[in-house]
């Protein structure tokens, strides 16, 4: 878990850009040095403005409820900072995004900062704060659209162009641009060896375009470099056990996940969102995963009134589930079913979204295949709103499939030919259960498509 200092004391105020720009460079880079950097900046100048609102900002994205209070005090600190000694149009939008993102208004900090890039584009921190945002949201569009906007005004020669490629490959490959996204994504990670973020589009096009081999090697071939970033190393080597479980390597899958993915338990939500997703598929895959779900669930029962956001929450109900903890994912899908536009962090749709994919994991764990399948079927084609990637969002594509599957309804088929085809027909999953003899499946009914 990245843990935010508070600020230390004094001056000199010389050395608050140089400082400045290393907590860019350690933010754009995922790099652990991100809370170090920010000690050094409010430690050079203790009224830097910018310093305080990344605080803000960083301290929300981390999804914990008792976080928040740090938050909202770094924001007003940012506010004091600016109000004592002033600040251009940048440390307003800062601000600004600061105490919107602190409040909950996410759309809002969005808006605050597309306005500093608007003035001041070569602003890599919050090009890459919109980014992180956007994606969080499941804004696609906006992620690609921004980044664009910026890489068109900075050109090239911008010293932190590979970061800002990263993101643009990333962005592509989201929107199903695979070819591109993996030409660019490379040409970031050539540029930056350190782009953790560039490293992580090329594997996402890997996944989503059936390349297991092709991802084993990209992500083995880079692991000096993943040691360096923070827990987002993690991630990667998500990837590089859902490579190898799509190749039918699930023991050394399950290695990856003691070694590295779970290597410290932490309780951050994209920790847990790894390990949930990761088993769960593992168990579709046929291999059993031992009491590995109570070391997630006992951390999950403590974050469940976080309701910070609903990709979260959707993998604390996995958990939960997993572990046979049913009271408590029942407890949380009853939340997210009735509270849907409780939580400013995410719209009213992906509330209604997370509330029936929550109900479909729990009916997928009883058995109740047909009621799950149908629940999925029913918001397929608005996950999105729930955030994250089309790689993690794939495990409830794979829970639907699974069990529309197992309950012989006819929407299984057609679709298992269509995840089949856009990963150019190489995918363990589907494969596997088009295999079945025909007679598993329900007699052939409407395209679900």
């Amino acid at each position: 878990m990245l843990i935010l200092p508070a600020a230390s004391a004094v001056p000199p105020r010389a050395a608050a850009p140089e400082a400045f720009e290393a907590l860019t460079l350690a933010f754009l880079s995922h790099s652990k040095a991100v809370p170090e950097a920010l000690a050094a900046v409010l430690a050079a100048d203790a009224q830097h403005v910018r310093g305080w609102a990344a605080k803000a900002m960083f301290t929300v994205m981390l999804a914990r409820s008792e976080l928040l209070p740090v938050a909202i005090s770094a924001a007003a600190s940012a506010r004091a900072a600016l109000s004592a000694c002033g600040g251009d149009a940048v440390d307003v939008g800062y601000v600004r995004a600061a105490e919107a993102l602190s409040s909950g208004d996410w759309l809002a900090a969005v808006d605050a900062l597309e306005a500093i890039l608007d003035v001041a584009p070569e602003d890599s921190l919050a090009a890459k704060l919109s980014h992180a945002l956007r994606f969080m949201l499941g804004d696609r569009e906006g992620m690609r659209l921004s980044i664009d906007r910026v890489i068109s005004r900075v050109g090239l020669g911008h010293r932190h162009a590979g970061f800002l490629l990263g993101c643009k490959a990333f962005a592509l490959e989201e929107a199903g641009h695979f070819k591109e996204a993996e030409f660019i994504g490379r040409s970031a990670v050539d540029r930056e060896p350190t782009d953790a973020w560039g490293m992580h589009a090329v594997s996402h096009v890997h996944e989503m375009s059936g390349r297991p081999e092709d991802g084993v090697c990209w992500i083995e071939a880079r692991s000096p470099a993943i040691g360096g970033f923070n827990n987002f190393r993690f991630h990667l080597f998500w990837h590089l056990a859902l490579f190898h479980i799509d190749l039918g390597n699930l023991e050394q899958a399950l290695d990856l996940y003691d070694r590295n993915i779970r290597a410290e338990h932490t309780d951050d939500f994209r920790d847990i969102a790894n390990a949930a997703s990761f088993l769960q598929r593992l168990e579709i895959a046929g291999r059993p995963v031992g009491d590995r779900w109570e070391e997630l669930a006992d951390l999950c029962e403590r974050r469940i009134a976080d309701r910070s956001l609903v990709f979260a929450d959707l993998h604390y109900v996995m958990a939960l589930a997993g572990a046979g903890r049913q009271a408590g994912a029942e407890g949380l899908a009853m939340s997210l079913a009735r509270d849907a536009a409780r939580s400013p962090a995410q719209t009213a749709l992906g509330g209604r979204v997370g509330g029936a994919a929550a109900e479909a994991i729990i009916d997928y764990r009883a058995g109740r295949h047909a009621d799950a399948a149908r629940k999925l079927l029913g918001v397929r084609g608005q996950l999105q709103a729930i955030g994250g990637s089309n790689a993690q969002r794939d495990i409830f594509e794979q829970i639907m499939l699974d069990a529309a599957v197992r309950a012989g309804l006819p929407e299984a088929r057609p679709l298992l030919h269509r995840r089949l085809r856009l990963r150019c027909g190489r995918n363990a999953f589907a494969a596997q259960r088009l295999d079945q003899p025909a007679t598993f499946f329900a007699p052939a009914g409407r395209d679900a498509l």
